[in-house]
């Protein structure tokens, strides 16, 4: 349900106002999400867990490709697409394997270090380092 109605909001998000604003917040539901499941006192919290990520999916699928076509001029969309999902196939192949391989390695507050860590470095980076492609400047959070 969060998912649905996260669709539209974020929808209206990117088109005013951009959609690296709705990759930003998509990271920050996740990493909130991270920090829910950590922090959980009893299963009833979970429900916040699965609330912040359906925004982060609805998000992830109404900004992913979307903020890739702002960034190319229209005769190169199609490569642009291409290489995007080849490149990421790859990383979602392997990435539920280095969790597993980590949660038995590390456990699951060497697995949750992990993925806060990633999310922030992830953040900082969408943050500070990518241009908003409709206006060329970077923006902040």
């Amino acid at each position: 349900a969060s998912q649905a109605v996260m669709n539209l909001i974020w929808g209206v998000i990117g088109d005013r106002q951009g959609h690296k604003m709705v990759l930003t917040g998509a990271a920050v539901a996740m990493i909130s999400a991270v920090l829910v499941t950590w922090y959980a006192p009893s299963a009833a919290w979970l429900t916040a867990t699965f609330i912040l990520l359906g925004a982060y999916l609805a998000a992830d699928s109404v900004s992913a490709l979307n903020i890739i076509l702002e960034f190319c001029p229209p005769e190169d969309r199609p490569t642009y697409i291409g290489l995007t999902n080849t490149l990421l196939a790859p990383v979602l192949i392997v990435a539920p394997l280095i969790g597993g391989w980590l949660a038995t390695w590390a456990g699951y507050r060497g697995l949750f270090i992990a993925a806060l860590s990633v999310g922030l470095i992830g953040v900082l980076l969408l943050a500070f380092w990518v241009n908003e492609p409709r206006t060329g400047q970077a923006q902040t959070l």
